[in-house]
């Protein structure tokens, strides 16, 4: 008994296709979900003298970003101290990021 499987070689080649442009379309994706990022931190940032907001930047590499403030005060900023309350709710607006991220990236993958 013999079983033919028709299709296969353009299923396989659908499929190596794909793979090559997974990578590509997910950093687009998180191009565009990361610098939007940026934005709302940039926009929800306290402003007294505006160094702290102008501050903020976003390294892009390959699938891999960071984004990064280097005013020397902006960890009491975002984190506070003993006797300063937070300022500026970077945490909470990244963890509501990663909400977003996750169904963007849900409807990628479906």
């Amino acid at each position: 008994m013999k079983i033919e499987v028709i299709g296969t070689d353009e299923t396989v080649e659908f499929l190596e296709i794909k793979l090559r442009e997974i990578p590509e379309t997910l950093d687009n994706l998180l191009a565009e979900e990361v610098y939007s990022l940026e934005a709302e931190i940039v926009r929800t940032s306290p402003v007294r003298t505006g160094r702290y907001r102008n501050a903020w930047r976003t390294i892009r590499r390959k699938l891999d970003y960071i984004v990064y403030n280097d005013v020397k005060y902006a960890k009491f900023l975002i984190f506070g101290t003993s006797k300063m309350p937070v300022k500026h709710n970077v945490r909470g607006i990244i963890h509501s990021w990663k909400l977003r991220l996750k169904t963007r990236l849900s409807f990628l993958f479906r």
